[in-house]
């Protein structure tokens, strides 16, 4: 019976200069929204009041307690991959593929803008510090749902001459594929709510 990590890993490796170049696009693209952030603190201001959040993972929390701890986990787990992955990610871009990139852009923009910097009265330097590893996690998790997006996309284009229907068969093959991939993305997404929920609080009373 075949791995689904290890499938899913597989066609990363096969595909590895695809997901190289997304990192790359998508860095870029947080870095261009920090420095606006810098130019402008106002900016980051409002966009960190339109999102309604301190951080990627919602308001600025400490839980009291392990049940406190396991109710920030569980809750953050169900929007990074319920909402955030699967809604606004692989089910749009199953029907249009294109969707999962734009979708990418904004978000990875309004991270740069929002949680890159330290704000005053919002955030301290020590309390962001340690939001930089889910960062790190979580954009990789939504930067990998993205790729598999973008290899539909692919699919797609590369069999147009082949006809219609031969277009749909692939293209169809290609969706099963890559929901392989969610595997990886599943992975991602829990060890950063458990970062978030258990580690950044213990952190911030250090720092």
């Amino acid at each position: 019976m075949n791995n689904p990590l290890s499938d899913a890993i597989g066609i990363m490796k096969k595909d590895w200069k695809l997901l190289a170049g997304l990192n790359a696009l998508y860095l870029c693209v947080l870095v261009v929204g920090a420095v606006l952030a810098l130019i402008s603190p106002g900016l980051q201001l409002s966009m960190v009041r339109y999102v309604g959040a301190e951080t990627i993972g919602g308001p600025l929390t400490n839980p009291s307690g392990v049940t406190d701890a396991l109710a920030v986990m569980a809750g953050g787990l169900v929007s990074s991959f319920l909402l955030n992955t699967l809604g606004m990610i692989t089910i749009p871009s199953a029907v249009l593929p294109i969707w999962g990139p734009i979708i990418g852009g904004a978000r990875f923009f309004i991270w740069g803008v929002a949680y890159v910097l330290p704000l005053e009265g919002v955030m301290t330097p020590g309390e962001l510090i340690p939001q930089y590893l889910a960062i790190i996690l979580e954009g990789e998790a939504y930067i990998i749902a993205i790729f598999a997006c973008v290899r539909q996309l692919s699919v797609a284009a590369g069999h147009m001459e082949a006809g219609y229907q031969w277009m749909l068969k692939m293209y169809g093959a290609a969706v099963l594929e890559n929901l392989k991939l969610l595997a990886v993305v599943l992975v991602l997404l829990t060890a950063s709510a458990i970062y978030q929920a258990f580690v950044i609080p213990v952190l911030n009373g250090m720092l």
